[in-house]
């Protein structure tokens, strides 16, 4: 390359290390660049790079964390900067940076889970006039699916035989790039990771269901037809479903978190959990979905009052 330390800002280094990922969906590439354009930019971008130091990473996200920036978006932008510059130190752009000073703190923004009271009340509205949309939902109940997961699902995924589901593919919204026609597309792409394409059991009772609505194998569940299901479509559906039952809204990606918290609480055990949700690792399953109740704690403290009662004979 023929940039100059002295004459090369670090936003010039951020761009030329977008450009540089091989093999990026289109979604983390967006995820990225928006990323870049909402905080790193008009910030340390306009820093030269012969004067950039640690200090100024350092007290960038001092500043996103006073601003109340989640720790998830922080560990994005520290992977970009980190990323960008170990790709300008292998281009001799810049000299070698560590990063001993950006710590993030370990404690979480508190997640909601369905009571189990809460998640009865749903379950018996999306039992009452059921449709395929009703159906999906109480499909991501028992298995913990994304709301991308279940939009992408074909009749060729379901295994009536052996109660099943395959993830094979993801639906998502995107901002269209193309500045002809809509603002965003749908596209179709694969499962988030190599181990979120998986093979779900499936409850009998839902398994029941989906078989009333059963459609030719290159359809997809939701949309009836070879056209891919609207992600935002599901929401509503989700949203209209809360109403009704007179929940506050939550997220869908609860689902999901109760989903785990409810594995748990019937005693699954974490690896089972960690294959079905589609992580890497169980790491990844207890810290970012495994939420044990109250009711649980309760539980696990006087499990513990009876085992020293019956060992220690009080």
């Amino acid at each position: 390359m023929l940039f100059q330390k002295r004459k090369l800002l670090f936003r010039t280094v951020l761009i030329l290390w977008l450009q540089e990922k091989q093999g990026l969906k289109i979604q983390s590439y967006q995820k990225y660049e928006f990323l870049m354009h909402s905080f790193l930019m008009s910030r340390l971008g306009i820093v030269w790079m012969k004067d950039l130091k640690e200090d100024h990473i350092y007290r960038f996200f001092e500043e996103l964390e006073k601003e109340g920036v989640s720790i998830s978006t922080r560990k994005i932008l520290f992977y970009i900067i980190r990323s960008s510059l170990i790709f300008a130190h292998a281009n001799k752009l810049c000299h070698d940076y560590h990063f001993s000073k950006v710590k993030f703190s370990s404690r979480k923004n508190p997640v909601h889970v369905f009571s189990k009271k809460e998640q009865s009340f749903i379950e018996q509205e999306l039992k009452r006039n059921i449709n395929i949309r009703k159906v999906c939902l109480l499909l991501c109940f028992y298995t913990g699916l994304r709301i991308g997961e279940v939009c992408g699902l074909k009749w060729s995924d379901i295994d009536f035989i052996h109660c099943s589901i395959s993830v094979k593919r993801t639906i998502q919204r995107i901002r269209n790039v193309n500045t002809s026609g809509s603002k965003t597309i749908l596209i179709e792409s694969t499962p988030k990771s190599i181990t979120s394409m998986r093979t779900i059991p499936v409850p009998n009772f839902v398994m029941s269901e989906l078989k009333v609505f059963q459609s030719s194998k290159d359809y997809f569940l939701l949309s009836g037809s070879l056209k891919a299901y609207d992600p935002r479509q599901l929401e509503s559906c989700y949203e209209r479903v809360l109403r009704k039952c007179q929940i506050p809204y939550s997220n869908f990606h609860t689902i999901r978190h109760t989903f785990a918290t409810r594995a748990i609480e019937s005693k699954m055990d974490v690896k089972t959990l960690s294959e079905l949700l589609g992580h890497a690792s169980v790491e990844i399953t207890l810290e970012r979905y495994v939420h044990p109740s109250y009711d649980l704690k309760r539980k696990s403290i006087d499990n513990l009052v009876k085992y020293m009662n019956v060992t220690c004979n009080f």
